[in-house]
């Protein structure tokens, strides 16, 4: 299992923080889906869960396909801004990715997950 980090995301001014798998949004992926880690001026920050920040429509999950170091397919969950949404498929294509204590790979493609509405 993959230790988890605080990392922040930053919607205008407010910051939201939240705790993600380590050493995933770092680089090029932090700075595409707008998550960085939290330094430490923002670890008095309230800490939120992702389900509570994905409700509120300030965080969303993309999903990529990914080719791991060992040359297999698969798939990564990721979270993005709502702002960065827009720009986040065709920004993160070829990007790799580490997580600590985890896997590493290349991202091939980036797509929307489907966003559940409830019926009832």
């Amino acid at each position: 299992m993959a230790k988890l980090d605080k990392f922040v995301a930053t919607v205008g001014t407010v910051k939201y923080a939240f705790r993600a798998p380590a050493g995933l949004y770092v680089g090029a992926i932090a700075t595409e889906t707008g998550i960085a880690a939290a330094g430490d001026t923002d670890e008095d920050l309230p800490e939120y869960t992702v389900k509570a920040l994905l409700r509120k429509g300030i965080l969303r999950r993309v999903s990529a396909i990914t080719k791991t170091s060992a040359g297999k397919p698969s798939r990564l969950k990721l979270l993005c801004t709502s702002a960065k949404l827009t720009t986040i498929l065709d920004a993160l294509k070829g990007d790799p990715y580490t997580i600590t204590g985890g896997g590493t790979g290349t991202i091939q493609s980036v797509g929307f997950s489907l966003r559940v509405v409830s019926r009832g």
